[in-house]
């Protein structure tokens, strides 16, 4: 069996933090000794929950990956994003909004579009440059269809 390096320890080390960090606050109870089901906090709220908040493990980890990005990388490596807002906040925006999935594909969208969008978008000063305004609502294509459909009705 192969070693990891020090960048797969990394790595490993991260996704535990990602995974933990959005546990949800129920697992908790008031008395440590107790578990969750014992909670009448966790009784009460059960099925309070809604299938973002299921489905936010994979999203937090995304989210966990690009705000490591974001707040590591990017300083050292520079601001190369020519949208508003920038990749790394366009990409959160859509994963808290859509999931991991539909937030991955609109990620991904994203940054194939990005090279002429220029072209179609329009521009907004930021921090005394300008930059193309892109926002996370400008491309749910799937709502505006559904919004059409709804007004010839």
């Amino acid at each position: 069996m192969k070693r990891l390096g020090l960048l797969g320890y990394w790595l490993m080390l991260l996704m535990l933090v990602a995974l933990f960090t959005k546990a949800p606050p129920v697992l908790a109870a008031e008395d440590p000794m107790n578990g969750p089901w014992d909670s009448p906090a966790h009784r009460s709220s059960v099925h309070k929950h809604n299938d973002r908040d299921n489905a936010s493990i994979a999203s937090g980890f995304f989210t966990s990956l690009l705000t490591f990005f974001s707040e590591v990388i990017s300083p050292v490596d520079g601001d190369r994003c020519p949208s508003y807002p920038t990749c790394a906040a366009y990409s959160k925006e859509a994963y808290q909004k859509h999931g991991a999935f539909v937030g991955t594909l609109m990620t991904v969208d994203r940054l194939f579009h990005e090279a002429d969008e220029h072209r179609f978008s329009p521009t907004v000063k930021v921090y005394d440059e300008y930059r193309i305004y892109d926002p996370v609502s400008a491309n749910e294509y799937w709502k505006r269809k559904e919004q059409q459909e709804a007004e010839t009705k």
